[in-house]
């Protein structure tokens, strides 16, 4: 039907794209990479995925097996001090996926290096080299986030169906509002869809004043 259509075809405009969650555990990192790898492998675009979850590092580099050496602070560091001196390949690293890995930090003690105000010419560096940069930005409402969301095209809130993500969710829309991001450009993403304890995905949709733009079936297996 309508909503079970790929993510990869629906998203064909956007090149920025940032995943967000309010609650652990709705599958937000494995959606990203998924993401990432449908549209470097589907749709034959260069995407770069870059983990911005500063809190929780290192669940998508494994996920990708892979192990960088450097990250997006160590990145920043080198701008500010050396930009001469900085090699866009000494940064990011390459999967056997077909998509590019980019990770904020590599230990959470990191991320007091990572300034704000840097994320803007971090995507500034990247969108000369991709079609596609998707964004797992964590579950924390932070500065890092924020400034990451005002280089995003799209914005995907993942959604489990249960009443805490959905009133967690609601939430985190209406702080958005209140900071004058529309919600035209944020979409919905209903995880564990059919899920039998769950939350029906009509009832997900009337509770939240955004689109839901895919369904993905509770097939934990």
């Amino acid at each position: 039907g309508e909503y079970s259509h790929s993510l990869s075809i629906r998203l064909i405009m956007s090149k920025n794209i940032v995943l967000f969650s309010t609650k652990g555990g709705v599958g937000k990192t494995l959606i990203a990479a998924n993401l990432a790898v449908t549209l470097a492998q589907d749709q034959r675009k260069r995407v770069c995925l870059v983990d911005l979850d500063v809190q929780v590092p290192g669940d998508m580099a494994r996920m990708l097996n892979v192990s960088p050496q450097r990250s997006m602070a160590d990145a920043v560091n080198v701008l500010k001090k050396q930009p001469q001196a900085f090699v866009k390949s000494q940064f990011i690293i390459q999967s056997t996926l077909g998509v590019d890995f980019f990770p904020a930090v590599l230990r959470p003690q990191q991320s007091s290096y990572l300034e704000p105000s840097r994320i803007k010419e971090v995507f500034s560096f990247l969108e000369k080299d991709y079609d596609y940069i998707v964004v797992d930005a964590g579950k924390s409402f932070s500065d890092i986030f924020i400034a990451a969301l005002n280089q995003a095209h799209l914005f995907l809130l993942v959604v489990t169906p249960d009443v805490i993500s959905i009133y967690q969710t609601k939430w985190i829309l209406d702080t958005l509002q209140s900071l004058s991001f529309p919600l035209s450009m944020i979409k919905g993403v209903l995880n564990r869809a059919e899920s039998i304890s769950g939350i029906s995905w009509q009832e997900v949709k009337v509770s939240l004043p955004v689109d839901i733009i895919s369904l993905i079936p509770s097939e934990g297996k």
